[in-house]
């Protein structure tokens, strides 16, 4: 569950940023992360998992540094014990935002889930700072994660009850989903049919797939925003109204009536109180360029 937000304080935006295609998208994405987190102001910490993504972690850094951003740290771990030392959760707290890298967000959740650096990360949040996770590792923000999927020994039907596995996430956001699929052959029917499933097991949740250089920011006011290049895949199963998963066949289909689908794009919200889309506000000022840095 996300941390209780103390009194006097307003949770930090939690940004979810897709695969990427090249340095300039990089650039053009992250840059949601560093204005959010304050910009020139901003003292960031970027947390490669495992070793994972070091690269990566250190093309960011370089990146921050050379918008001359107050501060940008590396905090790196290799085992659970090393995210189980409570100076970690100091570096947490005096950052302005968290960037979580990572292939692999199983290998996060179980490296990090419980320890004092994942309290300090949630804690954090609450108390108005920004955290994202970028690719496969954004998943982890959610508390409900798809550990596993079976679609490789389970390639008909369309849904099928086995189809994913769930773990648990860092539980930043309690009512969301999210599927990045590391694979760019992955079609939409993949992707919707993961998502289905999930919605299928728990309707309270809202599933978000993202194509490639797209990224979703959750406010503090419970909205969603659609930024970046293409568009995001969403499925609310609030109106849910019947679903079968629950009656056990082996080999048969699943079916599940009245899901809601949308697909999102650019400046698109999502809110999760009242589940209504909306299209950006008509606006007389021209749509920004996909330059990176266009507030300088």
């Amino acid at each position: 569950m996300p941390s209780q937000v103390p009194a006097g304080f307003t949770r930090g935006s939690i940004i979810f940023i897709g695969a990427m295609s090249d340095a300039q998208s990089e650039a053009r994405l992250l840059q949601k992360f560093w204005n959010e987190a304050g910009a020139f102001g901003a003292r960031l910490l970027i947390i490669p998992a495992g070793g994972e993504c070091k690269d990566n972690a250190c093309r960011y850094q370089e990146m921050f540094q050379e918008w001359e951003t107050e501060s940008v740290t590396q905090l790196t771990f290799s085992s659970r014990q090393d995210a189980m030392r409570p100076e970690q959760g100091a570096l947490v707290e005096n950052a302005t935002g968290v960037l979580l890298l990572g292939d692999n967000p199983l290998r996060l959740a179980s490296t990090i889930g419980g320890t004092p650096l994942a309290q300090a990360i949630r804690k954090a949040n609450a108390r108005g700072k920004v955290v994202c996770g970028v690719g496969a590792a954004a998943a982890i923000l959610c508390q409900h994660m798809i550990a596993f999927d079976n679609r490789p020994n389970i390639p008909h039907p369309f849904l099928h009850r086995r189809l994913i596995q769930f773990s648990p996430g860092l539980g930043l956001v309690n009512r969301m989903l999210l599927y990045n699929s590391s694979d760019p052959s992955e079609g939409l029917a993949i992707r919707l049919s993961r998502l289905l499933t999930a919605v299928a097991y728990n309707p309270f949740l809202v599933g978000v797939s993202l194509e490639v250089d797209t990224g979703v920011v959750i406010y503090p006011d419970t909205t969603l925003e659609v930024f970046g290049q293409n568009s995001a895949l969403l499925v609310d199963g609030e109106q849910i109204s019947y679903t079968d998963v629950h009656e056990y066949d082996e080999e048969g289909p699943m079916s599940i009536l009245g899901a809601q689908i949308h697909v999102l794009a650019r400046d698109y919200t999502f809110n999760f109180d009242t589940r209504q889309v909306s299209p950006p506000p008509p606006s007389d000022i021209p749509a920004p360029t996909d330059q990176a840095k266009i507030t300088f």
